[in-house]
């Protein structure tokens, strides 16, 4: 019971480590944003962008489907710590942008027997351009609402209050905005948590509305150093009067197949990879890879992320 107690307490403080700021704050989520230092709002264009930037989703022409598992902070004695990420992104025409595109999305971080946090994501966007009649030559506008409902439970009979409820839940949204402009230069902002739930077991405990954003750069090839696809990034953070940035840079070399990128943030160095196969009817299988090495949390051989998703 007491070797209980004390992994019970050292999850707690690394899971701390692991957020911004407080429950369902985590930054464990979706493999290629990892790699990028978690710099994806202004990118937000694929099935990572519901826990992003919603409105990123509108750009997206085909269905796909993700699914991400993690092993965070590897080498900390008795500590096993994991996230999971599910989403499904469905167009709602797929000859026109006109009618939006809608995603459904499941995300998890959890301690097997001690606690657990599980987020699911109804999302919708679609395109401005024909709302405020803007030329899609110089830019394209896309806005998006996702509705969440956060559950989280902990093992209380590990405590010293056994008889509290071991789950409590809550519904609140985020919205996103996302625009890109012809000469490569991306613009985000997301809203996320709007509501501010309390989730509290028996005082209030309140989720932190977070506010985001986003700037980043994209080219087919980097003038001068002839870079092919490069993307740079950058997230502005702001939760409970505080600031953090996040950076990212991402290239795909091989003929645009494989993918290499980089990032950081205060907490930690990101590294990663991915590959892209192609099949007959334009359907394709991504895999991806990222490591994270925290800064903050000793004798920790980093956090290690797997993902696949396949667009159809």
């Amino acid at each position: 019971m007491i070797k209980k107690i004390a992994v019970l307490s050292l999850l707690i403080m690394v899971t701390a480590l692991a957020r911004v700021d407080g429950a369902f704050e985590s930054m464990y989520w979706g493999v290629r944003p990892l790699a990028m230092g978690g710099a994806f709002t202004a990118v937000a264009n694929d099935t990572n962008a519901p826990l992003y930037n919603i409105a990123g989703i509108a750009n997206l022409t085909q269905r796909e489907v993700s699914l991400t598992a993690s092993r965070l902070f590897t080498g900390l004695e008795g500590v096993e710590i994991g996230t999971n990420y599910f989403e499904y992104t469905q167009p709602l025409s797929m000859t026109t942008d006109m009618y939006g595109v809608m995603s459904f999305a499941w995300a998890s971080l959890s301690s097997p027997g001690l606690s657990r946090e599980d987020t699911f994501n109804i999302g919708y966007a679609r395109h401005l351009n024909d709302v405020f009649n803007l030329d899609t030559n110089i830019i394209n506008l896309t806005a998006g609402l996702n509705l969440k409902y956060l559950r989280h439970e902990y093992n209380f009979a590990l405590s010293d209050s056994p008889t509290l409820p071991s789950s409590k839940g809550g519904v609140t949204a985020d919205i996103g905005a996302l625009a890109q402009f012809a000469n490569g230069i991306s613009l985000g902002f997301s809203s996320k948590y709007l509501t501010s739930p309390d989730i509290g077991f028996v005082y209030e405990d309140k989720v932190s509305n977070v506010n985001v954003i986003g700037l980043a750069y994209y080219n087919d090839l980097l003038p001068k150093l002839k870079i092919p696809y490069f993307t740079i990034a950058t997230d502005i953070i702001f939760i409970n009067n505080e600031t953090a940035l996040r950076f990212g840079l991402e290239s795909y070399v091989v003929d645009g197949k494989l993918a290499i990128r980089m990032g950081g943030r205060q907490e930690a160095f990101d590294i990663g990879f991915g590959y892209e196969f192609a099949f007959p009817n334009n359907m394709k299988l991504v895999i991806d890879y990222a490591l994270e090495i925290p800064l903050q949390v000793e004798e920790s051989y980093g956090s290690h992320f797997f993902g696949i998703s396949f667009k159809f």
